[in-house]
C-alpha cells in the first residue's frame, strides 16, 4: 500500500470570497499536525513556508513529528499569497520580485533537506493572464523555465536529493495558469530534462481541466516524471477539493489502478478543503476510499483484468468486474 500524506493547509478555519471570515477557528500549525498525528494510516503531512514551518518553529515542529511518528513529505515555497507575487512569481517580469520568488523556493530547498523531505511543489498559481492578450506567454515561458533552472542548478550545487514537481491547474486563482494542462507541463518538465525535475498531479485540477487522468497519469509515467500526487475529488465544475471517491468512486478506482499498473511507489497526497464540515472526517473519508479503492484494484488484477483490457474491446465487460470486485472488496 502507498502511504498517505494529508496537506495541513486544509485542517484549519478555511476561507473563500463569500465569507472571508471562514466558518470555524483557526488552528495552530502544532495543533494541525498533531490532529493529523492521532489519525490511523496518515504517515505524512505536508506544508508551506514560510507560512506554516519556517525557522521561528521548526525546532517545535521537529519534536512533534517524532512523537507521532509522522514525515514532512513535501513542502512548498510560498509565492502566491502576497501582494508582490499578483502579477506571476517565478515568472514575474520585474526581476526583483522574479528573485525573490525564486530565493522563496530555495529557501524551501534548504529547509527540507534538514527534514529530509523528498518533495517540493512548484504551483504557478498566478503566473498567467485574466484577460484577452494580458500576458506575452512567450517571455512568460522563458522566464519561469529560467528561474526553474536556476532553481535546479541550487538544487545540484547543495547536493539535495528532492524532487521538484510543477502542478498544474487551468484556472483559479487566475482566469488562465500558464501550463494549465497535465501535457503542457509535461512539455516544460521534458523541455527543462532534469531528473529532479517532475510532476505532482492533482486529480481535482486535472478533472475541471476535463482531462481523462488515466490517460493524463499513463502519459506521465511514459515519461518516467510522476513524482507525487494529490487526490482529491469533484464534478468537474470547479476545484472542491472533497474527499477521493466522493463524487465518482469508479474514476478513483480507475486512477489507482494505473498508477499500480506503473508501479508507482509515492505518496498518496490529500489536499482537502473542508470549508464547512470537521477536517477529521475528510481526512478519514479519503484514508478509506483510498484503501477501498486499493482492494478493489488487487481483486479486479487478481480477476483477470490486466489480460481484459489489452485490446481495448472489453467495455462492458470490464464496467461488470469493477462492479462485482467494488461489492466483493
Amino acid at each position: 500500500m502507498n502511504k498517505i500524506c494529508m496537506g495541513i493547509w486544509g485542517n484549519t478555519n478555511l476561507r473563500d470570497r463569500f465569507n472571508i471570515n471562514g466558518f470555524g477557528e483557526d488552528v495552530p500549525v502544532i495543533d494541525r499536525i498533531k490532529q493529523v498525528g492521532g489519525i490511523d494510516d496518515i504517515d505524512g503531512i505536508e506544508l508551506h513556508l514560510p507560512t506554516e514551518l519556517n525557522d521561528s518553529n521548526a525546532d517545535e515542529i521537529e519534536k512533534v513529528l517524532n512523537d507521532y511518528n509522522l514525515q514532512i513529505v513535501q513542502l512548498c515555497g510560498h509565492t502566491w499569497t502576497e501582494r508582490q507575487y499578483k502579477f506571476g512569481a517565478l515568472a514575474n517580469i520585474d526581476k526583483e520580485i522574479c528573485n525573490q520568488a525564486i530565493d522563496r523556493v530555495k529557501a524551501a530547498l534548504d529547509m527540507g533537506a534538514r527534514f529530509n523531505v523528498p518533495i517540493s511543489v512548484l504551483w504557478p498559481a498566478t503566473d498567467g493572464n485574466d484577460f484577452p492578450l494580458q500576458t506575452d506567454y512567450f517571455g512568460l515561458y522563458d522566464r519561469y523555465v529560467d528561474s526553474v533552472r536556476q532553481i535546479l542548478d541550487y538544487l545540484h550545487q547543495n547536493k539535495y536529493s528532492i524532487k521538484i514537481c510543477i502542478e498544474p491547474k487551468p484556472f483559479e486563482p487566475r482566469s488562465y495558469i500558464m501550463m494549465g494542462t497535465t501535457a503542457q507541463a509535461l512539455c516544460i518538465v521534458n523541455e527543462i530534462n532534469d531528473p529532479n525535475f517532475g510532476i505532482n498531479i492533482d486529480i481535482g485540477h486535472s478533472l475541471i481541466a476535463k482531462e481523462n487522468i488515466e490517460d493524463q497519469i499513463t502519459l506521465i509515467c511514459r515519461y518516467n516524471r510522476l513524482y507525487h500526487t494529490h487526490f482529491d475529488d469533484n464534478d468537474q465544475q470547479c476545484d472542491a477539493d472533497v474527499p477521493p471517491g466522493t463524487v465518482n468512486f469508479i474514476r478513483l478506482v480507475s486512477i489507482v489502478y494505473v498508477l499500480k499498473q506503473h508501479n508507482y511507489e509515492g505518496w498518496y497526497g490529500l489536499d482537502l478543503f473542508p470549508y464547512r464540515d470537521a477536517p477529521e472526517k475528510f481526512i478519514k473519508l479519503s484514508r478509506d476510499n483510498l484503501r477501498l479503492a486499493e482492494r478493489v484494484v488487487r481483486l479486479m488484477r487478481q480477476k483477470g483484468a490486466d489480460e481484459m483490457r489489452k485490446d481495448g474491446t472489453m467495455g462492458p465487460e470490464m464496467a461488470e468486474l469493477i462492479r462485482e470486485c467494488i461489492k466483493e472488496a
